[in-house]
């Protein structure tokens, strides 16, 4: 018996291609972080602490239903309460990201939320020369001790 693939040959010309949106993952009604925070952003603020963390991905939350235009994103109690944080929860996670330099903060005033712009460029962390307790020399003073001689 011979199969005649004749019939699924296409008649006239290939159709048009044309762009279509890509579509979500999932069923529909849920939400999605929205944006792409990068590795080096989630592992540092992971380092933190639960509250950073989660602060962190408030943030970006809000920065991709922003579409990523950069702006200062206001740390109110629609971000605190998609994550479940407190007032004092939220407060330590902006610090917390503030130190690590993950973020950059502007306060409004006293009473007024804080106003965070996540830093999305790349910076090497600064970590401060560590000497040894006891007295011994240190690594570096190792080395150059080698280089010499």
């Amino acid at each position: 018996m011979e199969l005649d693939l004749d019939i699924f040959r296409a008649s006239g010309p290939p159709p048009a291609v044309t762009e279509t949106k890509a579509s979500r993952v999932g069923p529909p009604g849920q939400t999605y972080l929205g944006s792409k925070p990068p590795m080096w952003w989630l592992c540092r603020s992971h380092t933190l602490g639960k509250a950073a963390l989660a602060t962190g991905l408030a943030l970006w939350f809000s920065f991709g239903l922003r579409k990523g235009r950069p702006g200062p994103i206001t740390v109110n109690s629609a971000i605190r309460r998609q994550m479940g944080l407190s007032k004092d929860q939220a407060r330590r996670g902006v610090h917390a990201l503030k130190k690590a330099k993950l973020v950059r903060v502007s306060r409004g005033g006293r009473g007024r939320c804080a106003m965070v712009e996540i830093v999305t460029e790349f910076a090497e962390p600064s970590v401060p020369p560590v000497s040894a307790p006891d007295g011994r020399a240190s690594l570096e003073t190792f080395r150059a001790s080698v280089d010499e001689n």
